[in-house]
């Protein structure tokens, strides 16, 4: 299979078995609210230590945001690869648009997701029992293991997404960066890395396909490289066209350029007019880990 053929089945992947979609809706909430408590038998005799009005309180940015950045803690303790982040919160996010879930449940869908991810790309190095401890003691090996069977079933064992970090590394390929000097093209990957990593942190992102995700972040970082040339930038532009379904023009590669531009910028992590103007630019913008110092499991309340 060449690398047109390869990038079109990612593509079809996830406008179909690994399409996203807006859970957080109240509409969304409303329809899936039936299919809750039945699908957990093993969830209603444990306790965490917290109030009952603050378990019941309704699914949000908020704990998506925590878990993500307390998942990126643990892998990086580790020392795993980050995309088992990504991956991780791609299975999280198509399991909550299958049924209503209270704060316990979420937590312990997420540690369950982060573990399947972490057994897909680190087999044998983390155990189940080593993930329970890191939650603080607040779940149970039964339970995390009932939680992995109902995850893997909700999800039909679908359970390798494309990434918008895969379509980087395919991408990377195109003819555009044949020439392109190896420190360039590191450059390159390094910051839509980064960018794609923040885009996993928001939620604004989950409706949007990982390939547009990735060529947004890919165009910012090529923009912010001074040894990136308008030519290029065309030609890169053009190559993207001839793939199926893809179109760096489209309004939702936009949508996509313009909430990372908003991330990165106020987030510190570039000068203003450094991100917007291609003309103005001056050096190469170095990529800032996404780290968090610790694994100390999220509060909630």
């Amino acid at each position: 299979m060449d690398l047109s053929d390869l990038i079109n089945v990612m593509v079809q992947q996830e406008l179909s078995i690994y399409k996203t979609q807006d859970y957080l809706q109240p509409e969304f909430q409303e329809k899936i609210a039936l299919q809750s408590v039945k699908d957990f038998p093993m969830l209603s005799n444990f306790s965490v230590g917290s109030s009952s009005s603050s378990s019941s309180s309704p699914i949000n940015e908020f704990w998506r945001e925590k878990i993500c950045e307390w998942s990126f803690q643990v892998v990086d303790h580790f020392n795993f690869s980050r995309e088992v982040v990504c991956v991780s919160i791609h299975m999280l996010d198509r399991f909550l648009s299958t049924r209503s879930v209270d704060k316990n449940t979420f937590q312990l869908a997420a540690m369950t997701t982060l573990f399947v991810s972490i057994k897909l790309s680190e087999p044998g190095r983390l155990s189940m029992r080593s993930m329970i401890e890191l939650s603080r003691g607040y779940f149970k090996v039964e339970q995390m293991a009932a939680m992995e069977m109902t995850i893997l079933r909700s999800l039909s064992w679908q359970i390798h997404p494309p990434t918008a970090y895969c379509f980087l590394k395919h991408l990377l390929f195109l003819p555009t960066f044949h020439c392109v000097p190896m420190e360039m093209r590191y450059d390159v990957l390094e910051l839509s890395r980064f960018l794609t990593e923040l885009s996993v942190m928001d939620y604004f992102f989950v409706i949007y396909r990982p390939s547009s995700v990735a060529i947004a972040a890919l165009l910012i970082a090529m923009e912010a490289n001074p040894g990136v040339t308008r030519t290029r930038l065309s030609d890169f532009s053009k190559e993207i066209g001839k793939l199926n379904h893809l179109d760096t023009r489209c309004k939702e590669v936009l949508d996509c350029r313009n909430r990372i531009r908003l991330l990165y910028v106020d987030g510190g992590y570039a000068d203003n007019q450094a991100i917007r103007a291609q003309e103005s630019r001056t050096e190469t913008v170095s990529p800032i880990c996404v780290s968090y110092g610790c694994t100390t499991y999220p509060d909630f309340a």
